[in-house]
């Protein structure tokens, strides 16, 4: 008799190693550029209506060129616990999540209005 083969003699490579997962919060901003891209306010994904950018608002893509954001809105207002919501329509676009946290630098939707004029603000 000759020596015992094994079971399953078979070059099998090893497991390719998984990319690591990107976190929530690293998902939710790519989300929000791409709305912001598309023409659409990051606030849309929790409405129940598209929420367009104003006609005025300030180019997504530069944070520094002036114009309408989200930042020089009189409806962007702190909660209770310091974190930037949008105010407007009684507060229906806040919830208790990151999600409805108002960026500064994002371009402004239909429903800005400055805080004091605009040649304050820009």
């Amino acid at each position: 008799m000759g020596e015992p083969t094994a079971l399953f003699d078979v070059d099998v490579p090893p497991p390719a190693e998984l990319a690591p997962k990107e976190s929530e919060g690293v998902r939710r901003t790519k989300r929000q550029a791409a709305l912001l891209a598309a023409g659409r306010h990051p606030l849309t994904v929790v409405l129940t209506r598209p929420l367009r950018l104003h006609s005025e608002a300030a180019p997504y893509d530069n944070r520094q060129a002036p114009g309408r954001r989200c930042g020089n809105c009189t409806f962007r207002r702190t909660n209770g616990w310091g974190y930037p919501k949008c105010a407007f329509g009684d507060g229906a676009r806040a919830s208790h999540s990151t999600a409805t946290d108002v960026r500064a630098f994002w371009s402004a939707c239909t429903d800005h209005q400055w805080k004091g004029e605009p040649s304050d603000a820009e």
